[in-house]
């Protein structure tokens, strides 16, 4: 952290340099050093030069607004990110999908997903259209938030909505299958991902792995593990945490450590 610090100090030191010498930076000056402050966590140093650039005419546009909100969340300050977003509205700044998913994101990420669900049906009764990382960034939120049932009635609606679900679409459901402890269904699924593609990819077994191993179905995790490595994937460091605290209490033997390294 201390290296990102070092670099920004740096560059807002080249920044008054600049203004020092009579250039005076345009809007894609400033939504590059506010971007790299919100980045290294510095968001309020992203405000203090958004408040300069608005002193100097320059109006903020889609990105400087949605850089300052991502910022935000990424602070865990969803209430000045939600501020943020007003004011972008009010001002008529129009936001982008990458704005929408950005607001989804974070309310998601810090639990707030009655918050998501209304900037989800906005986003719905607007004329824009959704692409998968939107409803993926909404299934997910409803997984995480123990709406397990909705998410795979979302799911289940995608292909009426005119979208695929893509990898990570199919392995954020499975694994709210697997958080409810609805292992058949997960199972079912990644059978159908398998059969319809997209192709499972290493997060997707793992979590099918880590699922088998928590019921302790030997046979099922080690048959998993094998086709995984077949297909050039590895264990990750949950699926290696959770073996070793198996095999500590003796629920495993060293085959499975074996078999993932």
């Amino acid at each position: 952290m201390g290296f990102a610090y070092t670099n920004m100090d740096k560059a807002k030191e080249m920044f008054y340099l600049m203004i020092s010498k009579d250039c005076y930076p345009d809007l894609v000056t400033y939504n590059t050093l506010i971007h790299g402050f919100c980045k290294s966590k510095r968001v309020e140093d992203g405000m203090e030069l958004f408040r300069e650039m608005s002193q100097r005419g320059l109006v903020g546009d889609t990105i400087t607004y949605t850089t300052l909100i991502q910022g935000f969340f990424q602070s865990g300050d969803c209430e000045n990110a939600q501020e943020i977003f007003k004011r972008m509205v009010s001002s008529g700044v129009p936001p982008s999908i990458w704005t929408y998913n950005i607001l989804l994101d974070g309310f998601c990420e810090n639990g707030k997903l009655e918050k998501a669900l209304v900037i989800f049906k906005d986003i719905q009764d607007s004329e824009m259209e959704l692409d998968i990382i939107t409803y993926t960034i909404v299934i997910e939120g409803m997984c995480k938030a123990g709406k397990v049932e909705d998410a795979w009635e979302l799911f289940c609606s995608l292909d009426l909505r005119g979208v695929k679900p893509n990898v990570k679409t199919y392995t954020v459901m499975i694994s709210g299958f697997c958080l409810k402890r609805l292992k058949q269904e997960a199972v079912a699924l990644f059978g159908k991902m398998k059969e319809d593609g997209p192709l499972p990819d290493d997060c997707t077994y793992n979590v099918l792995i880590r699922a088998h191993l928590r019921d302790v179905d030997r046979a099922a995790s080690a048959e998993l593990i094998k086709e995984m490595r077949r297909c050039g994937f590895a264990g990750d460091a949950l699926t290696f945490g959770l073996v070793t605290n198996m095999l500590h209490d003796g629920r495993l033997d060293k085959s499975f450590l074996n078999m993932l390294s």
